[in-house]
């Protein structure tokens, strides 16, 4: 993986358009009370692979998705944005 910054720093800040989560965890979420988050309730590990990247759900130990970069080194930006 590269960690030369190619995103502005803008993109450091949460620019999530569409989350993964859990199914399993989604499901009980639904019926908790008193109500809680699914951010909140999943407990996920994410990390890269030999193929890619993994996100595991550590509350039922399966896999969420694991995205296969089919051998490509893509840039990755490690840069940690701060807020004051």
């Amino acid at each position: 993986m590269s960690t030369k910054p190619t995103l502005p720093v803008e993109a450091l800040s949460l620019n999530i358009d569409s989350y993964v989560a859990c199914s399993k965890c989604a499901e009980e979420v639904a019926h908790i009370e008193p109500k809680i988050s699914l951010q909140d309730y999943a407990a996920v590990d994410i990390g890269f692979t030999q193929w890619g990247l993994q996100v595991w759900c550590r509350r039922h130990q399966t896999n969420i998705v694991h995205i296969d970069f089919n051998g490509q080194q893509l840039p990755a930006d490690f840069r940690r944005l701060e807020k004051n």
